[in-house]
């Protein structure tokens, strides 16, 4: 198969990618890549991804000899790409993986629009002149395979429901959800008028691998964790939230999966642990003693997290946002200015963190077990049966050994938090998230 992939230095993707290598023989990738923001161009970037995919050398030099570099610019006509390179990509793929996106939570409407709603759009008009030609010449329709969100359902006061093809999303907890859901609700559009063959998986919060413990991007309830670490988060509320958090080995096994296996054409696939969550009491304790145990700073002392009620907690995050912005206006100090803008980043996580969002996930799983070899998600804690035995042992302590062992992939620096400094390499860095 000849596959069109964006995202590929992303989270996820590179892992979908070392998984179809595995699983289709025949396979060949055109990768969509834009230069980034430091000046790297887009060999640069795959050279990257290529070092820090998990596979043999043998499989590295294979996928180099099997790829294409694409390079886009999705606000240009055709998203930019060379016009000879445009018409091969109509000629030769067989599937689309659309799984670039902006996810960072503190972005104005206009910005990531561009990135998850336009960006869609010009995929999807790609994939539609893909189809008329293989229609055309008697050939099997092309597959959209597209990274959606759970979270693109919003704000929802009742489990979030399994209702494709409906979607009835809530009110957007942030710029990333809206626009996500706008994105999803286009292509579900183009299977009612056009019976499309696009699948939209549905991913909820995706952590470290299962077999490692390590992931390529330390966001979300990996800052939560480094903040209570650092001391930095001296109080918590909804104890008895349970955080939706799957493996991205496991999200990649099941999208590869349906990819390599081309049995599963149309529809959604959520991917959620379902009601097999920790609560966030749980999680807490059971890292507090983890850290404090395994702490590599001698004589660092993590002090334990209050949980309060809600309107507490969010009465204390206004007052600091007001502080650290009063004495920067007097003081003119950035380091005041910096604290501020890392709250209001973190205040991003809070829909995910606070929120007690619950996914429904059995028709998902119905078709998981269907059409893949994998069976639930990995649970990130250990799980128990009435009499306390172990039946499921859980990766957590494997992520959290990798938190120590990369300091948060580079954000907290051991040896100033030694000496007693700064620890994190910028306040913005420490609550910051990611782009994809």
């Amino acid at each position: 198969m000849n596959y069109f992939i964006t995202g590929v230095t992303g989270t996820v993707v590179p892992i979908i990618v070392e998984d179809l290598l595995r699983k289709d023989a025949d396979s060949f990738f055109y990768f969509a890549i834009r230069g980034d923001a430091k000046g790297n161009g887009i060999q640069e970037r795959f050279d990257a991804v290529l070092k820090s995919l998990d596979i043999k050398p043998a499989m590295k030099a294979r996928l180099a000899e099997r790829s294409k570099l694409v390079e886009i610019d999705v606000e240009k006509e055709n998203m930019g790409i060379d016009p000879d390179m445009y018409a091969e990509l109509i000629a030769r793929i067989d599937k689309i993986l659309h799984g670039a996106a902006d996810v960072r939570f503190d972005q104005s409407y206009e910005k990531i629009k561009i990135s998850n709603v336009i960006f869609t759009i010009e995929i999807y008009n790609l994939f539609r002149k893909i189809k008329e030609r293989r229609r055309v010449a008697g050939a099997f329709a092309p597959t959209l395979y597209y990274i959606s969100t759970g979270y693109a359902y919003g704000i929802y006061k009742t489990p979030i429901p399994e209702d494709y093809p409906q979607f009835h999303p809530g009110k957007p907890d942030n710029t990333y959800a809206q626009t996500k859901a706008e994105a999803k609700s286009f292509l579900l559009d183009k299977v009612r008028m056009f019976d499309d063959r696009i699948v939209i998986f549905e991913p909820t919060i995706i952590g470290g691998s299962s077999r490692t413990g390590r992931t390529k991007t330390y966001n979300l309830h990996y800052i939560v964790m480094m903040l209570g670490y650092l001391g930095k988060l001296p109080f918590l509320t909804a104890p008895d939230n349970r955080p939706d958090i799957v493996p991205v080995d496991w999200v990649a096994a099941v999208i590869s999966d349906i990819m390599a296996k081309d049995a599963y054409h149309q529809g959604a696939i959520r991917l959620s642990i379902g009601d097999r969550g920790a609560p966030i009491q749980h999680l807490y304790e059971v890292g507090y003693e983890y850290y404090t145990a395994n702490d590599p700073v001698p004589g660092h002392v993590i002090p334990k997290i209050r949980f309060v009620p809600r309107w507490f907690f969010f009465s204390m995050i206004l007052m600091l946002k007001i502080w650290y912005q009063s004495v920067y206006f007097v003081t003119r100090a950035r380091r005041y200015r910096k604290l501020r803008k890392g709250i209001s980043l973190l205040e991003g996580y809070f829909p995910y963190i606070t929120e007690n969002k619950v996914f429904e996930n059995a028709k998902s799983m119905a078709l998981i077990e269907k059409y893949t070899d994998c069976g639930p998600a990995p649970a990130l804690h250990e799980i128990r049966d009435a009499a306390g035995n172990i039946v499921e042992k859980g990766y957590y302590r494997k992520t959290m050994a990798a938190t120590l062992e990369t300091g948060w992939g580079g954000l907290v620096d051991f040896e100033r938090l030694a000496k007693g400094q700064t620890s994190e390499k910028s306040p913005a860095a420490a609550y910051g998230v990611s782009r994809k």
